[in-house]
């Protein structure tokens, strides 16, 4: 493949990635986790092709003062609003990650504070978390012998 059809190639996998992305962050806002779900496989299948003809690119030893000025603006155009989708992407799955990891925290709290101890006996013959806390030391356990 000639050097400047490998730069098309590479205008039209960053406008797909920018695309796929922006999709993402527009599932984001609007909650579909499901459809964000669905899209990481075709994340990862046109990042490993990203990342390959960056390489390819890089082994090319290309004369950038050479490439023609609508191509070079089609290159930035497109790096431009990549890097911009992968921005606010990144920002969109850390808050998310974030909000989620709060909510849990909030639940297991709500849950030990919620939970009556389950009357069992300390060393002294006392119920509760006294002492040894047994309460709190204490499993309940069974056993299915036929297994």
């Amino acid at each position: 493949m000639e050097p400047m059809e490998r730069l098309e190639r590479m205008v039209e996998l960053t406008d797909q990635m920018s695309d796929l992305i922006e999709s993402e962050n527009l599932a984001l806002i609007e909650r579909r986790f499901l459809d964000v779900e669905a899209m990481l496989e075709d994340k990862a299948t046109l990042a490993r092709l990203y990342e390959n003809s960056m390489k390819d690119l890089d082994e090319a030893n290309l004369d950038w003062k050479a490439i023609p000025p609508d191509l070079h603006e089609k290159l930035t155009v497109a790096g431009t609003r990549l890097a911009n989708a992968v921005g606010e992407n990144a920002m969109r799955l850390e808050v998310g990650m974030t909000a989620n990891k709060q909510v849990i925290d909030l639940f297991a709290e709500a849950v030990q504070q919620a939970v009556p101890h389950s009357g069992t006996y300390s060393k002294n013959g006392r119920t509760g978390k006294e002492g040894t806390r047994a309460a709190a030391n204490s499993v309940a356990v069974s056993l299915d012998q036929n297994l």
